[in-house]
């Protein structure tokens, strides 16, 4: 007679292990549930972040260029010149005091991008393009970045209003920039009504080239640009 309690107390505990097992699955799912949906927030947070640093720093360089302008240095006189990258000694710059990345002149440090944003790709500066409606027809003063990913450029012109997240950036088919070293040419007018009027944007090119855009020419990129000097 004492068989079928022990028989009976078996199956109690083995059910009572099954349930236990059903519970910690139940609970290493909703971790894992929980764990993925931080790590989308994370890169959610981080493209927000790289966003804003980008418009930052666009607002860093344009107000450094006015700070010159104050100063009574000239719009072929300012300098790009840096330690970092060459190519942007401006003849028609003998002191500090029209350089950008001097502390006598604009004050700025040289800021590379951190891989995450855009491989690492410099910042360039030109005055091969003009947007529309943005001072008269003549060359503007402008930084461009390359190499930015799709979701970086919405998350920057959701940021400064050009459209909301459903939207796309303009497109253009070839942008050359080549770097500023104190004279302007006949420009290449960058035109389309998302961007008409806009001082900073973040646009696709199908193809990018010249001497300001880091690791050109690339193919179908993303590149905020930032008017420095509209002109």
């Amino acid at each position: 007679m004492k068989h079928p309690k022990k028989t009976l107390s078996q199956q109690g505990s083995s059910l009572f292990i099954i349930l236990i097992a059903v519970a910690l699955f139940a609970a290493l799912s909703y971790a894992m549930s929980q764990r993925g949906d931080s790590g989308a927030a994370l890169s959610s947070e981080r493209i927000r972040l790289s966003a804003s640093d980008i418009i930052d720093m666009g607002n860093k360089l344009s107000d450094s260029v006015v700070r010159l302008r104050l100063r009574n240095i000239s719009q072929t006189q300012i300098s790009f010149e840096n330690t970092i990258v060459a190519g942007y000694t401006n003849p028609d710059c003998t002191t500090d005091a029209c350089k950008i990345f001097a502390f006598d002149g604009g004050g700025r440090d040289w800021e590379t991008p951190t891989t995450d944003i855009n491989g690492g790709r410099d910042w360039g500066f030109t005055s091969n393009l003009a947007i529309r409606n943005i001072g008269t027809a003549a060359a503007d003063l402008i930084a461009v970045l390359p190499g930015l990913s799709l979701a970086v450029c919405n998350r920057i012109n959701t940021m400064i209003g050009l459209y909301d997240i459903s939207g796309s950036p303009s497109v253009f088919a070839a942008v050359t920039a080549n770097k500023f070293i104190g004279s302007y040419a006949v420009p290449v007018t960058l035109t389309d009504p998302q961007i008409n009027g806009q001082k900073s944007a973040c646009i696709r090119v199908t193809t990018a080239s010249g001497t300001a855009i880091s690791g050109a020419p690339l193919s179908n990129t993303y590149i905020f640009y930032q008017i420095l000097e509209a002109r």
